[in-house]
């Protein structure tokens, strides 16, 4: 075929000093290579052919095999993007390579008539036969490329697309084009004939299918009268497996079979053969992982030992695993030792040890923020990590430094322990803060996690515009313990589109000081519910209330101890903490004992990333001697939004209004932070 371009390119070198079209002239690993032909448009596309192909080829001189392959891959750079016309002729001369390019015209794909199936039909088959050339182009773009490779092997992808929803004797014609000249497109006739449906009769299932749960054998009977297609049936063999195996059975065979007739029902059997039931009966880890690593790993893995094969539960201490940072990669193969034993085989590959990142942001509350942190994993090979962190905000400094067993005393619980100092501005006082705090946790299963904390501050709080009564201590130090429970059956933890959260927490404690003698119970309850509308449409709810009580009145409590309502994860027509009583000068929230939101959103995911909200929410805040609600003081939210998102969750940006705006309060609040609001 190059023998050919070779012949087009005497032609077209002597009908070169005709043309009128600029010349460019590149070097590339000092290579010189001279261009014709070549529209502005397609520059940079060219460019980057030219510089990634002599890169690749490691030459320093030109030669004729150098030439060709130039002119090969900047051809089949132009086919790409819709030039289907296009010729490339080189030459070489001298130290120089010489392209000569004759484009012809850019066509895109044009109107794509189907024939044969429904509208309906068509407006799902079409993205399959352009699929190729939109991954590559991208999902934003309007016009695509006429690429006939790729039309063709996208009229596989609408075959075989027809043949899963059950027409199995379905034919599709070679492609028919159509040049638009006028539109600079061209259009495509696809036509299909369907043939009759095949759907799945009554499966069979034999061998021993008594191990089989309810879930499976219903499943099972859920494909009858389905489209038949053997990539359901393969879905289906593979289910019915991994129930065996979830329940014991790790040596389960399951086979599929279908007698395939010209229409109609098709007979499928499903020969189960469930195996012995096995245990786990021992880990083992490998040894080149290290003492840190492994002692992490057999502690994370030890909760198989003595349980039922369960492929599932074995995931989830995979992903805990990971989780601690240690690890970059992991492999957990189960090895059978004995008629019904088997034992889990732990090698991987340990991570980097030290990060050391920088970040930066801003939040409404707390303004501009930057900061570093540094962490160490498997600190002096114990698999223990050690973390600092240093942060400037608008609202102060903060530092802190952070210890983590992920197995402690070779157990499934995680401690860790903090030591923390803080800077804080707010409004009209300041305060100074160093803490203390530890805390033990353990991942009862998937779903569930407990913890139970413990922790200490000194604080120093001063202000020369709020009086005592709405200050609170000034100097004064709190000990407390709680904890807390949380069910997290959310899809994505990141970026949730169903499932629900919920979490109950109680924290007890005393402050004590030159101007604090007083103890306090803090309880907390929060759930969110997400649930897809369909399409694009995400729609949550949330609700949240927490109360404080203590052996004094409000005045008594330092400020920072009382609970505040407003802000972008609450009632978010409000500055953060904004919502409620403000000290004589009108600057400062006081805030209060009891505290309940009420959340709901309704999402539109916009284009990849991208999504737009509504929402409205409600809440209260009440002082020690008003109920809950605040004795009926609702205050409410009604705004949009935007959410991006992120690796680390969503950058949401809202504005809420205020629907029922009391004298002095703003019509609105507009925040900007990360993170889901409920």
């Amino acid at each position: 075929m190059r023998s050919f371009l070779y012949i087009g390119l005497v032609s077209g070198a002597l009908l070169g000093p005709l043309r009128a079209e600029p010349v460019r002239e590149w070097v590339f690993s000092g290579i010189p290579i001279s261009l014709r032909g070549v529209n502005p448009g397609m520059d940079a596309a060219v460019r980057l052919v030219l510089e990634k192909q002599i890169g690749l080829s490691g030459d320093r001189a030109v030669s004729a095999p150098l030439a060709d392959d130039l002119a090969f891959f900047v051809r089949q750079r132009y086919l790409q993007l819709g030039y289907s016309r296009v010729r490339v002729d080189w030459q070489v001369e001298g130290r120089a390579a010489r392209l000569e390019v004759v484009e012809g015209p850019r066509l895109t794909v044009g109107r794509v008539a189907f024939s044969g199936i429904e509208p309906a039909q068509e407006e799902v088959l079409r993205p399959y036969l352009t699929r190729q050339t939109r991954e590559r182009e991208g999902r934003l773009a309007k016009a695509l490329p006429f690429v006939e490779d790729d039309l063709q092997a996208g009229l596989g992808l609408v075959l075989r697309k027809i043949q899963a929803e059950g027409y199995l004797q379905a034919r599709v014609a070679p492609l028919v084009f159509q040049e638009n000249p006028a539109a600079g497109a061209t259009d495509l006739r696809v036509e299909v004939a369907l043939g009759s449906i095949s759907l799945f009769g009554p499966i069979a299932v034999e061998g021993d299918a008594g191990p089989l749960s309810a879930a499976a054998r219903k499943q099972i009977a859920a494909l009858a009268g389905q489209p038949f297609s053997e990539v359901r049936l393969e879905g289906l063999r593979q289910a019915v497996k991994g129930d065996l195996q979830s329940r014991g059975r790790f040596a389960a065979e399951v086979t599929s079979s279908f007698q395939l007739g010209e229409a109609g029902a098709v007979p499928a059997v499903l020969l189960v053969r469930p195996g012995q039931l096995f245990k786990v009966a021992e880990v083992r880890t490998d040894q080149a992982l290290g003492r840190g690593a492994g002692r992490v790993a057999d502690a994370v893995f030890h909760a198989a030992t003595g349980q039922g094969y369960d492929p599932e539960a074995l995931d989830l201490l995979y992903r805990r695993s990971l989780d601690t940072g240690i690890f970059s990669q992991l492999e957990v193969e189960p090895i059978k030792v004995g008629p019904d034993r088997l034992a889990l085989s732990i090698r991987g590959e340990l991570a980097k040890p030290k990060t050391l990142g920088f970040f930066g942001g801003y939040e409404t509350f707390y303004g501009p923020i930057a900061g570093i942190e540094a962490r160490h994993v498997n600190f002096l090979d114990s698999g223990n990590a050690l973390g600092l962190r240093a942060e400037l905000r608008g609202t102060g400094a903060n530092g802190s430094l952070q210890w983590a067993d992920p197995a402690f005393l070779g157990s499934r619980n995680a401690l860790g322990l903090g030591l923390a100092a803080e800077s804080f501005t707010f409004k009209d006082y300041g305060r100074h803060t160093v803490s203390l705090r530890g805390s033990l946790t353990r991942r009862l299963d998937r779903h569930l996690t407990a913890e139970a904390f413990a922790g200490a501050t000194l604080n120093a709080v001063e202000s020369d515009v709020l009086t005592a009564a709405e200050l609170g201590p000034t100097d004064y130090g709190t000990l407390s313990a709680g904890g807390r429970f949380t069910g997290d059956f959310r899809d994505n933890p990141l970026n949730p589109r169903s499932g629900w959260l919920a979490a109950a927490s109680l924290e007890g404690g005393f402050d004590q000081g030159s101007d604090a003698d007083i103890s306090f119970a803090r309880s907390e309850f929060s759930a969110s519910w997400y649930h897809p509308l369909g399409g694009a449409w995400r729609m949550a709810l949330g609700a949240r209330a927490a109360a404080l009580a203590s052996s004094g009145d409000l005045a008594e409590l330092p400020i920072d101890l009382r609970l505040f309502n407003g802000g972008g994860t609450s009632v978010r027509s409000f500055a953060e903490r904004e919502m409620g009583p403000s000290s004589a000068s009108g600057s400062t929230p006081l805030g209060g004992t009891a505290t309940a939101v009420l959340n709901g959103e309704l999402s539109y995911l916009i284009i990849n990333s991208l999504e737009a909200a509504a929402f409205a929410d409600a809440g209260s805040l009440g002082a020690a001697d008003n109920s809950l609600w605040g004795n009926g003081d609702l205050r409410y939210a009604l705004g949009m939004g935007l959410r991006y998102q992120l690796p680390i969750g969503p950058l949401r940006l809202d504005y809420g209004w205020n629907p029922d705006r009391h004298p002095g309060e703003a019509a609105g609040a507009f925040h900007v932070t990360f993170g889901f609001a409920f």
